[in-house]
């Protein structure tokens, strides 16, 4: 399987975990804080942030940035993050990629046809990583 492929796959199962648990706990807690609404076509649209919104935030922030760049997806499919010199990713850049793809989840259309054609993320163009599949290496 492709690492294009891994990503897409790391990323559908990070979402829906993250989902699964929103989903659970709007169940019990609501929280809804609406910012705006607007008219569309005669109808009235509300936008604002949710507990579910919050949730995918919580998620991505814990792992990306105190997780040195590794989520639950990208552990079971076997890849991970790095520059494109080859090194780990210091603090700054992996705040700034999770940063970068919550707005890239936010407007997915957009983030998901750049990386369908190119093969990378924005935060890939704008922090110089790649995402690279793991090595194993034996003890002998």
């Amino acid at each position: 399987m492709s690492t294009k492929s891994k990503r897409i796959l790391a990323l559908l199962l990070d979402l829906t975990i993250i989902g699964v648990i929103a989903s659970v706990a709007t169940n019990f807690f609501k929280f809804e804080w609406e910012l705006g609404e607007y008219l569309l076509f005669n109808h009235h649209i509300t936008w604002g942030l949710s507990l579910s919104f919050l949730f995918y935030l919580m998620y991505f922030i814990l792992c990306d940035v105190f997780g040195n760049s590794v989520t639950i997806g990208k552990e079971v499919l076997k890849i991970r993050t790095i520059s494109v010199s080859g090194k780990q990713l210091k603090l700054k850049n992996r705040i700034y990629r999770t940063l970068l793809k919550i707005l890239s989840i936010i407007f997915w259309p957009i983030s998901a046809t750049v990386f369908l054609i190119n093969g990378f993320t924005i935060e890939d163009g704008f922090c110089n990583t790649k995402t690279v599949e793991k090595q194993y290496h034996l003890l002998n």
